[in-house]
């Protein structure tokens, strides 16, 4: 998991958050993961089927992403089908890292002797896991989920107009982009092509891509074998044991209506499934609200 979120640029992996404008809702979120930290110890133990009894801590990361669902779509309307599918996405997201966190911090409860570990060594121990999830990941996170909102809205348009429009792969254009991104640039094809069901943006954390709409008679239509064969290299970064850990990004939060990648290893850790199923059962915050 680690390897995966150190894809990005080296001056992008502090926390960028405005902790200043969103200090009340982090605050919730570092007290909800410090009585839940507690509460694993005073269990001892942690599983999957138990999820709902962390739901506030669910809560408190589900409010953090919805805010940037609506950074992300501020100034575009989508259909409210839409809307409510990019939130049912990021609360299931929400408890999936819930749990992947609690079941690594569960994994250090027991001492070298089998034997509940004591608090204060417990939380010395967990520091780093604390540290990683609720700022190094969620600061990835969290601007992926506004990137990811904003080309939703933008494929909304393309759904309305049709084939009236190509679509053209467009980077920042500035000394940030990343080389494998550059490569992508003014890629030109239309909406149909297959090379936007993988490669359309945010291809990865921090990515600022987009793809905007032109006509047709403005611009050359690109090789799309050669698209998709730029597109596969730009997504392929093999870790130590040969795995891409940029294949997550291959999806289009448009088509699949989601704001997170379908695939993201939270989905893999032992009992994800499981938490998946509890978390649809259960009420967003806002749908109480409601």
């Amino acid at each position: 998991m680690r390897n995966l979120y150190n894809d990005y640029c080296d001056d992008c992996r502090e926390f960028h958050i405005n902790l200043n404008a969103d200090a009340t809702e982090f605050k919730q979120l570092y007290n909800e993961v410090e009585k839940a930290y507690q509460k694993l110890h005073k269990d001892g133990d942690y599983k999957a089927v138990n999820i709902a009894e962390y739901k506030a801590v669910i809560d408190a990361n589900y409010t953090i992403f919805k805010k940037a669902l609506e950074a992300g779509i501020a100034d575009s309307v989508i259909p409210a089908a839409m809307l409510t599918s990019l939130q049912n996405d990021v609360f299931v997201f929400s408890a999936l890292r819930t749990h992947a966190q609690l079941y690594e911090a569960s994994r250090m409860l027991l001492d070298e002797n089998r034997k509940i570990k004591s608090f204060q060594k417990f939380s010395q121990d967990v520091k780093e896991i604390k540290d990683k999830f609720n700022e190094n990941y969620l600061e990835a996170e969290y601007n992926f989920a506004t990137s990811s909102a904003q080309m939703n809205a933008k494929w909304q348009e393309v759904v309305e107009n049709g084939d009236r429009y190509n679509l053209q792969y467009r980077t920042a254009q500035d000394d940030k982009v990343r080389e494998e991104h550059a490569v992508l640039a003014n890629i030109t094809l239309p909406a149909k092509s297959k090379f936007w069901d993988k490669y359309y943006p945010p291809n990865g954390w921090r990515c600022r891509c987009t793809a905007a709409q032109v006509r047709k008679s403005k611009f050359e239509i690109t090789d799309e074998k050669d698209a998709i064969k730029k597109g596969e290299k730009a997504l392929t970064n093999l870790d130590k044991d040969g795995k891409n850990r940029l294949e997550i990004f291959k999806f289009n939060p448009g088509k699949d209506k989601v704001a997170f990648p379908p695939h993201h290893p939270y989905h893999k850790v032992d009992g994800a499934k499981t938490v998946e199923r509890k978390t649809k059962k259960l009420d967003r915050p806002d749908e109480k609200a409601n």
